[in-house]
């Protein structure tokens, strides 16, 4: 083996960040890849528009090609699950551990080959999220979780990236390769991939931009009725069989909650319940929960005066129902909702849009994401529209220093889309 290192000594390296830089402030069609490296997906893919508005959403656990006229695919997420069992046996028999890095190595090819096809193919830029080391190895106990190589081998792609379908002296063949990224180069931009903050990408309602950033845990009975005590208002809507509860996001946290403060939150659907069942072992179970049938039991039960919710509450006094009052309401808040091996994995919204609609990613709009790790991915790619809009703004390509989209951007950004 001879390792050859490509244009090591080039001096035009150093100016590829602004090199992309200027192509991109001076194009008007420019999309982005947002790469979601998912919970239910090994990588979720997502391209959007300048506009922000959805041209492919696509989950990569399976691999389709085509080869003569014929379509084949693989299920790498099965297999590696499957691998993984296998690995997990011969450990606790002392048997023989089969090497899985081929099968990974073989996986990342080909993702890497459509997330290229795909970016010649939309014009458009590759956003990742920064993740840290640490989070990194907190996944590598898991071995279908394939980060750090993902993102090595991405790079050495677009370092030396040979489209296939050009003669090989024409600009991108084999001889004359397109050079898209500098590998000594991190920070948050190398070429044409692109790194933004992790936080609230997923979680987070891709409409309204919604997120639940209350702190609520461990809450004495006093603490829970001060705590629902600063709602403006709690009350049920007859009409449309829900428990709403109105609240100013400055009276209950320090943090950024974006250009919106007043929120109306509302019991909506149902959401999944997950515990560690005794009936089971105590292993980890799901249960569906029909969120304003559970209130009503629960007020029912205590005797809360549905025309005076709030003033009720703080007449209450036993533990057992503001136990089960604040489990309800954090369920009220859960937007991603999971059941353990299988593939059930939705987002919820609890808060109406500004047309008087949940966002409940079940109902698949071709214009909105399809699932949890779609929503991830969705989301990565704004934060990406985010860095372009730094890029058209600078005045100066040649001293443009990318800076980190802070969380009060992030959520202005998503809450002024809806207003």
């Amino acid at each position: 083996h001879v390792p050859i290192s490509l244009n090591f000594k080039s001096k035009n390296l150093e100016y590829i960040n602004e090199f992309v830089n200027s192509k991109i402030k001076n194009e008007d069609n420019i999309n982005v890849i947002g790469i979601d490296r998912g919970e239910r997906n090994l990588i979720y893919l997502t391209v959007i528009n300048s506009k922000g508005e959805i041209l492919e959403q696509i989950s990569l656990n399976e691999i389709v090609n085509e080869y003569k006229g014929e379509t084949y695919r693989t299920n790498y997420h099965d297999l590696l699950n499957k691998k993984e069992e296998e690995r997990n046996e011969a450990r606790k028999s002392w048997g023989t551990i089969e090497n899985i890095k081929e099968l990974k190595e073989g996986y990342m090819s080909q993702v890497i080959h459509k997330i290229t096809d795909l970016m010649l193919k939309y014009n458009a830029i590759i956003v990742l999220e920064d993740l840290n080391s640490g989070f990194k190895n907190s996944r590598k106990k898991v071995e279908k979780q394939v980060y750090d190589k993902f993102e090595t081998m991405l790079i050495n792609k677009l370092s030396y990236f040979v489209d296939k379908k050009q003669d090989k002296f024409s600009e991108g063949g084999l001889l004359n390769a397109y050079q898209l990224v500098n590998k000594e180069s991190k920070g948050k931009q190398s070429g044409v991939l692109f790194y933004i903050p992790a936080w609230n990408t997923s979680k987070i309602d891709p409409v309204t931009g919604f997120v639940n950033l209350f702190y609520i845990k461990n809450m004495s009975i006093e603490k829970v009725k001060e705590f629902f005590n600063k709602f403006e208002d709690i009350r049920y809507n007859k009409e449309e069989n829900l428990f709403e509860f109105d609240f100013d996001y400055s009276k209950f946290v320090d943090k950024a909650y974006g250009i919106r403060k007043d929120w109306t939150i509302c019991t909506y659907g149902e959401r999944i319940r997950t515990f560690r069942n005794p009936e089971k072992n105590n292993q980890w179970d799901n249960e569906e929960v029909k969120l304003t049938e559970k209130f009503k039991e629960l007020f029912e039960k205590y005797s809360v005066d549905l025309s005076d919710i709030k003033n009720s509450i703080q007449k209450q006094t036993e533990k057992k129902f503001f136990d089960n009052l604040i489990g309800l309401f954090k369920l009220t808040l859960q937007m991603r909702n999971s059941v353990t091996n299988t593939n059930i994995d939705y987002i919820l919204s609890p808060v109406k849009n500004k047309n008087g609609h949940f966002y409940d990613s079940r109902k698949n709009i071709e214009t909105l994401p399809k699932d949890a790790d779609a929503n991830g991915a969705y989301n990565i790619a704004r934060k990406g529209l985010m860095l372009i809009d730094q890029i058209k703004e600078a005045e100066d390509l040649s001293k443009l220093k990318l800076a980190p989209i802070t969380n009060e951007q992030w959520l202005t950004y998503v809450q002024e889309k809806n207003m």
